[in-house]
């Protein structure tokens, strides 16, 4: 990755004080994973996450990434969250099996792309995929976070779409800043939907195989090797 590439405006501007998803009638919220007192709560809109991980299983067989809009707010105690309620998918990148770049066209396109959104969405993180190789960060996850997406309240995705895992990264906001892993988050959606976001929150957390999910296929191991799917594929 060129070292010199901008991803836009990323001085920190003063978080707006706003209703927290969980608090707002309008919303229904379920928790995903198991969020932790000490995380930074991360609400994600059910249909911005069913596109990423559509996205995810486009191709198993090398990284995709994108980059994920919304708000970064603080509720009536001051407390940080960040709402998470568009996505955009990244063109024009470099990537292989093991590797996700992101490059001058790819922030080219996707500048073109946000001007088609309000004002207000802003980016808030990004997303990428570890086909079949589990979910952590890379020494280049590491670098794109601690350069490109580094203001306190920046995320990060990792979905392996093979193992059908995923996972928040958070940066911290205390001490020098690193990125860490959280321990859940939050699905979101119209007080309508509660029934369909606890079913997919089930599904994510691999309670429910769907038609289609990749466990039900071969999948790659961790040393590289195919592993044929057992007649009862275990959940995570």
């Amino acid at each position: 990755m060129d070292s010199d590439i901008q991803f836009g405006e990323l001085e920190e501007t003063p978080r707006q004080q706003q209703l927290r998803p969980d608090q707002n009638r309008h919303f229904a919220v379920v928790a995903c994973q198991n969020p932790a007192a000490g995380d930074l709560p991360i609400y994600v809109d059910i249909d911005v996450l069913r596109d990423v991980e559509a996205h995810a299983a486009s191709n198993l067989e090398a990284e995709l990434g994108g980059v994920l809009l919304g708000g970064q707010y603080q509720d009536d105690k001051g407390c940080a969250f960040v709402v998470i309620s568009g996505s955009l998918r990244a063109e024009h990148y470099e990537h292989s099996k093991g590797s996700f770049k992101f490059t001058h066209e790819t922030w080219a396109e996707i500048t073109r792309q946000r001007d088609a959104f309000p004002d207000n969405l802003q980016m808030v993180g990004w997303y990428h995929t570890h086909p079949g190789w589990g979910v952590f960060l890379s020494g280049m996850d590491t670098f794109i976070c601690s350069h490109f997406f580094n203001r306190p309240l920046d995320v990060a995705l990792v979905v392996d779409p093979c193992q059908q895992e995923r996972a928040f990264f958070q940066r911290t906001t205390r001490g020098p800043r690193q990125t860490r892993l959280t321990r859940g988050f939050y699905l979101t959606g119209s007080h309508s939907r509660l029934p369909e976001l606890q079913a997919y929150a089930a599904q994510l957390e691999g309670q429910i195989l769907m038609p289609g999910d990749p466990r039900l296929g071969p999948r790659r191991a961790a040393n590289g090797d195919i592993v044929q799917p057992t007649e009862e594929p275990p959940a995570d």
